[in-house]
């Protein structure tokens, strides 16, 4: 892209399905257009978007300092902060303080994403059912999925995260959640599918703050451990027919649990709006 002296971003070939990698030393300059709207602030989010999404910008470079960027914009220092802290809270750069602070572009991450359908979920006020018919149409194609996906790196996690569920027993744990939280990821990154892990990593976050209210309960905590092994093992063995089944088994049962005991507690079927301290 051309641009003014001072002002140009790395070399990068408009043809080349990889863009280069990028350099070590002082922050890129990219070239941005003069703003003009009335919500500068956006405008500026759409550009520095554009350029990202183009491969552009890649993930590590730095931007220019603000006070450069705030040049280039012909914008206030404010308005551009406040356009990079929306990049930032849409996971699409991260602002660093110190020495070797600055504007960075993040890694590619499904975090903001989770984050946003967690949020969605719990503004439209979603029930244990709704989380529970939701993870049974979507875990156990996930687990067939990750059959057939799986590397070796994948199943060292998942069975990292039973041996450690497996200590937290022995050692009389009150909290099996994290474990279990850790071994249905570690599945959802085995099934290669950003958006599965995305679906669910938002609504487990849901229904495992169900049953971290009804803690403790070691048959629970047990029979998470049992299941998880034999899907690992289904998993390990390529068998996707018989990691959906178990898959569905597990959930069955655990959405069987909550119900039980939430009505025995005389717990409410929905979510507050806002996330428990």
């Amino acid at each position: 892209m051309a641009g003014e002296k001072g002002l140009t971003i790395r070399s990068f070939a408009m043809g080349s399905a990889q863009p280069q990698a990028p350099r070590a030393g002082a922050p890129l300059r990219a070239t941005f257009r003069p703003v003009r709207f009335a919500r500068a602030s956006d405008a500026v989010v759409r550009q520095v978007k554009a350029l990202i999404f183009d491969g552009q910008l890649a993930p590590g470079d730095q931007l220019a300092p603000e006070k450069a960027l705030a040049r280039q914009f012909r914008l206030s220092r404010a308005t551009v902060r406040d356009a990079l802290r929306v990049l930032e809270s849409q996971g699409l750069v991260e602002i660093r303080v110190g020495a070797r602070g600055g504007v960075f572009v993040a890694r590619p991450s499904t975090r903001p994403v989770s984050e946003a359908l967690t949020n969605l979920l719990r503004l439209r006020r979603t029930t244990v059912a709704q989380l529970v018919e939701a993870r049974l149409l979507v875990e156990p194609e996930v687990a067939a999925l990750a059959a057939r996906r799986a590397t070796a790196a994948d199943l060292r996690a998942m069975a990292g995260a039973i041996a450690r569920a497996r200590a937290g027993l022995a050692a009389r744990q009150a909290d099996f959640i994290p474990h279990s939280v850790a071994f249905h990821l570690a599945l959802a990154e085995a099934a290669k599918n950003p958006v599965l892990l995305s679906t669910v990593n938002s609504f487990r976050a849901l229904f495992h703050e169900a049953v971290a209210r009804l803690l403790p309960d070691d048959e629970m905590a047990e029979r998470a451990v049992v299941d998880h092994q034999e899907i690992l093992t289904a998993v390990a063995a390529r068998d996707s027919e018989r990691a959906r089944r178990l898959m569905h088994e597990h959930l069955r049962y655990f959405a069987r649990r909550v119900r039980t005991m939430r009505a025995r507690r005389g717990r409410p079927t929905r979510w507050r709006t806002r996330p428990p301290h």
